[in-house]
């Protein structure tokens, strides 16, 4: 264990001597003299001058006392005007050099450096820690530089003793602009001043990274601004900035907002752009923890057999056939050497239940390749301008995943009718212009991109002229034929002999979806009762699987 060097004074009486001789004494000289054995023994522990070790003892009393301490407050102590205390100012900016005491930071627009304020000055806990054990200051003045990861837990402690209502929200910034001034290592931080962003919103990003590293991918508006902040006002004018898009993070692309029906379910993230600011050659790891959450990996798909008619089946396997890696790889070589797209997209269209998605599923499956699972719903905002970053965001995923990958992985847009329909004419909407702008995005990164990309959609006749140019195989997916639904109803129910199933296939004009939701009635059927569900019985199912027209009249069978 490494030996403290023990001191040949004691170190707090002498602070208490000076700091009860200064008191109301406005510095007079009879009274500074009084004191000056003191002040020099102080003045060389610390390796100040004795004026510094005067203002270092009125700091350290007021802490010890348990209150904050800034310039008003030393200036009561002397019984000082603030014109007589100017010449003593580089004696306080020294102590805040030599890192003795911190104070807040002004950092003021255009100027290269802070001006410290001396606000809610304090010690140094480890300075603090020496002399209350009255040992040398050698070892507890070398203070290692933090990491993001320490910097970020340290934000985040300081939000916690604002939410123990141990320090004020100016405090709390203050503290923060002080990490960040002693940690100039740490690049992101004068990118983010460059950006414009305020200390409030710094901090705001500093604790979503420390929610991140944690693995919370998720940080609760309401709740982090709650605990930063004093006052309601400062609060409630803090979410409507994030929520009304005014807040510089989201202008720079920082963080994005996910949609919630009441503020307290409001979540942010940080974006792509954000955790590789912050986190740099460690960002990898957290953005493919966010990216894997959609990803389906191969190994994972059950195998489900499906029924088409055989024409269509062998475009389906056409497709899948192109997919498999060794002839996926020749192609793209060819194509490079003919200087066309390297890229596969392709448009899965046609009714609700008809094999669509899960034909997606068989094909990765059946290559061994990875598939990142999009829903455009959930990518589209009620914010204006959000969407278009959510969307360029799946697609940058899609590209790490790429790199990431042994075999390139699908990239599934499912149920994407929103955006593969026929442009807006009305594109003076907000809703139009947004759809536009979706659609131009993803026509730009399928134009130039080298992966496998498909989409699938239940339009017919509604897609986009753009698009059909550029999806590569076009596959129309249409209701089974009544041989390919006998087949199904067979595998579903294995118990069918070719006479009720040929039945049921010819009566009812279904999907393989909707014959798979009446299979799972029947098997439901035979776990409550123990008895196999009889052929009354599935038609009864048939009977009530869609819902009634508007003429009253059921849907679904002849």
């Amino acid at each position: 264990m490494e030996q403290k060097t023990m001191l040949n004074f004691n170190v707090l009486e002498a602070i208490q001597k000076i700091s009860t001789e200064l008191y109301q004494s406005q510095l007079n000289p009879e009274v500074t003299e009084k004191i000056k054995d003191d002040s020099l023994k102080l003045a060389e522990y610390l390796n100040v001058t004795e004026e510094q070790a005067w203002f270092f003892s009125l700091i350290y009393i007021q802490q010890y006392m348990g209150f904050s301490c800034d310039l008003s407050d030393v200036l009561q102590e002397l019984d000082m005007k603030s014109s007589k205390i100017v010449k003593y100012r580089p004696d306080l900016v020294a102590l805040i050099d030599k890192k003795l005491v911190k104070s807040e930071y002004e950092r003021r627009k255009g100027k290269s450096t802070p001006i410290i304020s001396f606000k809610f000055m304090r010690l140094y806990d480890h300075v603090a820690e020496a002399i209350k054990d009255n040992i040398s200051l050698e070892d507890a003045l070398k203070s290692e530089p933090l990491d993001i990861y320490e910097f970020c837990n340290e934000v985040s402690d300081l939000i916690e003793q604002r939410t123990n209502e141990q320090i004020t929200t100016d405090h709390l910034f203050g503290e923060v602009s002080l990490l960040e001034t002693f940690n100039p290592q740490l690049p992101f931080i004068e990118k983010l001043m460059d950006l414009g962003i305020s200390i409030q919103d710094r901090t705001l990003l500093y604790e979503m990274c420390d929610d991140l590293v944690r693995g919370n991918a998720e940080t609760g508006l309401e709740p982090t601004v709650r605990d930063m902040f004093d006052t309601q006002k400062q609060k409630v004018r803090k979410i409507r900035e994030i929520t009304e898009r005014t807040n510089k993070l989201i202008e720079q692309s920082l963080i994005s907002v996910l949609n919630a029906s009441f503020v307290s379910d409001i979540r942010i993230v940080p974006t792509t752009e954000a955790i590789e600011m912050l986190l740099g050659q460690d960002a990898e790891l957290f953005i493919r923890k966010q990216t894997q959450r959609n990803v389906i990996a191969a190994e994972t798909i059950a195998h489900k057999q499906l029924y088409f008619e055989e024409k269509f089946q062998k475009q389906i396997d056409f497709v899948q056939s192109s997919l498999t890696n060794e002839k996926f790889t020749t192609m793209q070589t060819r194509l490079q050497e003919m200087a066309m797209p390297k890229g596969i997209a392709a448009v899965f269209y046609g009714a609700p239940g008809t094999g669509k998605t899960e034909s997606v599923y068989q094909i990765a499956k059946a290559t061994g390749r990875n598939v990142l699972h999009v829903d455009i719903s959930q990518t589209k905002s009620m914010w204006f301008g959000e969407s278009e970053k959510r969307i360029k965001a799946v697609f940058m995923d899609y590209a790490r995943l790429c790199k990431k990958s042994k075999l390139t992985p699908i990239l599934l847009f499912n149920e994407a009718d929103a955006v593969l329909g026929k442009r807006k004419e009305n594109s003076e909407s907000n809703v139009a212009q947004t759809e536009n702008a979706i659609q131009n995005i993803i026509l730009e990164q399928i134009e130039k991109s080298e992966g496998i990309i498909i989409a699938t959609t239940n339009l017919v006749d509604n897609l986009d002229a753009a698009f059909e140019r550029r999806f590569l195989f076009k596959l129309k997916f249409e209701l089974p034929t009544d041989e390919a639904k006998k087949q199904i109803w067979k595998n579903k129910l294995s118990w069918l002999d070719d006479e009720n199933a040929i039945t049921l296939a010819t009566r009812f004009q279904f999907s393989g979806g909707e014959i798979d939701n009446i299979a799972r009635k029947a098997i439901i059927n035979e776990v409550i009762t123990g008895n196999t569900a009889t052929l009354d019985e599935i038609i009864e199912y048939c009977e009530t699987e869609r819902l009634i027209n508007k003429s009253g009249r059921k849907v679904g069978y002849n």
